[in-house]
């Protein structure tokens, strides 16, 4: 590897413009599968006409699945500029950057796949032909995805943390990065909270796909971590 004598310190706006390439190119790949699904919808609707319940739950798969894939998404970019700006570019942060666009751009192929086998599930369900292979690969797939979500939160949360230890070291309680960096932590963390009990209401049965992860999706603009620190602070007052 180059020795940063010969390339100079890294700045923040060396990595913003290749963060922000990245995601647009995941956002992307998420956007080009979209149009193909519901074309195979609409052939599969042609051969069969009389299923509109199992094509009405088709799209919405299609549809709500790949919304709460792009606010996810969208939400990871946020995060991940945030950290950038606020914490230190040091060798382990940025290799924790580098494995959240990794797993990042995960997403979209795994979604696509499940999706593609949901799909199939569905239409051989409707005609009485065993899926039982089909729903078991797409279980184990959907797990995948929401490990790769959870892991993401969880790289947000431990850049943040470590920050924060450093932060108070040099400067007290007084550096303004260390509000930002306790929201980023309490804002991973609280995402983490929601994927695990997303999975566990979609492995259980109570909601079918795609509103799990669309629940997920919808608690990224919502502000769960601070409804979190105040039920904490009502539990634990002291």
């Amino acid at each position: 590897m180059l020795p940063r004598a010969l390339i100079g310190d890294i700045k923040p706006e060396n990595w913003l413009g290749l963060i922000d390439a990245i995601y647009a190119i995941i956002l992307t790949l998420l956007l080009i599968e979209l149009p193909s699904q519901i074309l195979e919808i609409i052939k599969e609707y042609q051969h069969h006409p009389n299923h509109h319940w199992v094509l009405l739950n088709s799209f919405a798969l299609s549809f709500f699945g790949y919304l709460a894939v792009f606010l996810i998404i969208y939400d990871i970019w946020a995060h991940h500029r945030v950290l950038v700006a606020q914490a230190a570019l040091n060798r382990i942060n940025l290799s924790l950057g580098i494995l959240m666009l990794f797993l990042s751009s995960l997403l979209p192929p795994v979604y696509h796949v499940i999706s593609s086998l949901r799909h199939e599930a569905l239409f051989r369900e409707s005609r009485l032909i065993g899926f039982n292979s089909t729903i078991d690969f797409e279980l184990r797939l959907r797990m995948v995805l929401f490990l790769i979500v959870f892991s993401v939160n969880a790289c947000i949360a431990l850049i943040s943390a470590k920050n924060i230890r450093s932060f108070r070291r040099l400067s007290g309680e007084a550096d303004s990065r260390l509000i930002v960096l306790r929201r980023l932590k309490d804002s991973g963390i609280a995402n983490m909270l929601v994927v695990v009990v997303a999975s566990f209401v979609s492995f259980a049965g109570i909601l079918s796909p795609p509103f799990p992860l669309v629940s997920i999706a919808l608690c990224t603009h919502l502000p769960v971590d601070k409804m979190l620190i105040q039920f904490k602070r009502r539990i634990l007052p002291y």
